[in-house]
């Protein structure tokens, strides 16, 4: 027997009552909320701590989704906690097993304290009666920093309301057990802040136009090295030549000018084709921005200098 029918067959052996023999109606104080807990196993496991004058508290689970995977918690220290990132969405399962009575509903949402720490609950408010099962809790964090839930923190708070009496045959019956009796069967990893995977996707975009523009510059930082090289040379040759068809000797300089202008060009074609071929995309958009900055202040003084030198030479003071 899997799992899911395991749990199929636990639910069906708990009792469903028809018939409310206090005869009361409306919200349920804290000593009917713990007679049907005891009696009918309405809350499992039942916890008086968590008994309030009019409602219970329900506490975060060992289950919970984020991003693409179900997580699992656990009574260790580093694996009791979900941390809750601003914008982000995390589905978590009820720590407790809600059996309600063909003549209760219940209705919860998030407790007070978490609404103020920016956490938001995004389920239906209320619990058909006859409904039996853990409860998943969509919970979406709107504030500007992390939130941290853990493993048995009081969560959400549910009170229960008594209905109009159940008939049998004539009232429509909540199918027990439900449905979806596994957190798996509501797909929770599916659901995703559309804030953040528009921010991703945004970032994506502007790390891809930054290495695209970084990996330009660096061609452009190499091949223009590489020209104003050849072109310094190439003027050292024409100042030191002089005048007529025969051209006198050079200074020994020069010839070092020449083959460093080839090295330089060697160089450049292999840095080029490094370039194109192994360089790493940078993931971190503020670190390629830094390099970008580093490489143009190199190339503007080597070009100035590069200039410089041109004209010195010009003039022949070199």
């Amino acid at each position: 027997m899997n799992s899911k029918d395991q749990i199929k067959k636990e639910l069906s052996n708990l009792p469903c009552p028809e018939e409310d023999y206090f005869g009361t109606a409306g919200v349920l104080l804290s000593d009917e909320i713990e007679h049907y807990a005891k009696k009918y196993q309405m809350i499992m496991p039942f916890d008086k701590e968590h008994l309030n004058p009019a409602n219970y508290e329900l506490t975060v689970g060992n289950l919970y989704a984020k991003g693409d995977k179900i997580e699992e918690l656990h009574d260790e220290p580093g694996k009791k906690e979900i941390r809750i990132q601003p914008f982000e969405v995390v589905v978590i399962r009820t720590h407790e097993i809600i059996n309600l009575p063909r003549f209760i509903i219940a209705r919860w949402n998030i407790r007070v304290k978490w609404a103020y720490e920016g956490l938001i609950w995004v389920g239906g408010p209320q619990v058909d009666p006859g409904w039996q099962g853990h409860l998943p809790c969509p919970i979406y964090n709107l504030s500007d920093k992390e939130v941290t839930l853990r493993l048995g923190d009081p969560i959400a708070v549910m009170d229960f309301v008594k209905t109009t009496p159940f008939k049998k045959g004539v009232s429509v019956e909540y199918s027990r057990p439900p449905k979806r009796t596994l957190f798996e069967d509501y797909n929770p990893e599916k659901l995703k802040s559309a804030l953040i995977t528009e921010a991703k996707e945004r970032i994506k975009d502007v790390e891809n136009k930054v290495n695209t523009f970084g990996r330009r510059l660096d061609f452009g930082i190499v091949s223009g090295i590489a020209l104003i090289t050849v072109i310094v040379t190439a003027l050292s040759v024409l100042v030191t030549s002089g005048d007529g068809v025969s051209l006198p000797p050079h200074p020994v300089w020069t010839y070092i000018s020449v083959v460093s202008a080839f090295i330089a060009l060697f160089i450049s074609i292999w840095t080029i084709n490094y370039i194109k071929t192994k360089l790493p995309l940078v993931d971190n958009v503020e670190k390629r921005i830094k390099s970008v900055e580093i490489r143009m202040t190199v190339l503007a003084f080597t070009t100035i200098a590069l200039i410089v030198v041109i004209i010195l030479m010009a003039f022949g003071k070199i």
